[in-house]
């Protein structure tokens, strides 16, 4: 009889050890919650996108702050120059008086004042024909040489309405290889390539001299 009671007291002297050995341990488990050394943590590709999507929100919200101070300041600073206060008005300011001599006052004539009609030429002497027209363009063309220093002389040619334009100083030779002629040619053709910039139709171009012998 006392065999088989001690039976039932051996099992309950196991389970008792047994209830012992593992509370312990799932007191344990209990407090701490994070992970230990050892133990990995499961990271789904939920996880890497929500990520993701905050990296990417936060790069845009920094990029439009970053462009909207940059616009601020460079509106900032076109103002700045567009309202810029005016030192002094330039409507009231004086004006620049510009003197020009009078050619009457230094003992010169005038190239107005002086006939451009007549015939000044000397015998036995050569003189530059410019062009043979109208006497109105005559005129005009030997007008246009006199302000830029050439004189120059209209002479009627028959009553119908022609007229020569000649140049001085008169020339004792034709031959390019004196100085007088050649200064004299050379003068004549910048003035004709300025008659052509003003519209005229000839850069003197068909000049030729001629001898007047009375």
């Amino acid at each position: 009889m006392g065999r088989r009671q001690s039976r039932p007291a051996l099992l309950e002297l196991f389970k008792s050890l047994e209830a012992e050995s593992t509370s312990p341990r799932s007191e344990q488990d209990g407090a701490t919650a994070w992970p230990g050394p050892g133990r990995s943590i499961r990271v789904t590709a939920g996880h890497l996108l929500v990520v993701g999507a905050l990296v990417m929100i936060l790069i845009v919200i920094t990029w439009m702050i970053a462009f909207r101070q940059g616009e601020l300041q460079a509106r900032a600073d076109l103002e700045s120059v567009i309202f810029q206060p005016v030192v002094s008005d330039p409507v009231l300011a004086a004006p620049v008086v510009i003197e020009i001599p009078d050619p009457l006052e230094a003992g010169q004539e005038s190239p107005f004042s002086a006939p451009l009609v007549g015939d000044p030429r000397q015998q036995g002497l050569f003189y530059f024909v410019l062009a043979e027209t109208r006497e109105a363009g005559a005129l005009r063309l030997a007008r246009f040489c006199r302000e830029r220093g050439l004189e120059t002389w209209v002479i009627p040619r028959d009553n119908a309405g022609l007229a020569r334009v000649i140049t001085l100083p008169g020339l004792t030779s034709t031959s390019r290889s004196e100085a007088s002629c050649r200064d004299l040619d050379d003068r004549i053709g910048g003035i004709g390539l300025q008659w052509v910039e003003s519209g005229g139709q000839s850069s003197l171009e068909d000049r030729y001299l001629v001898r007047w012998d009375g």
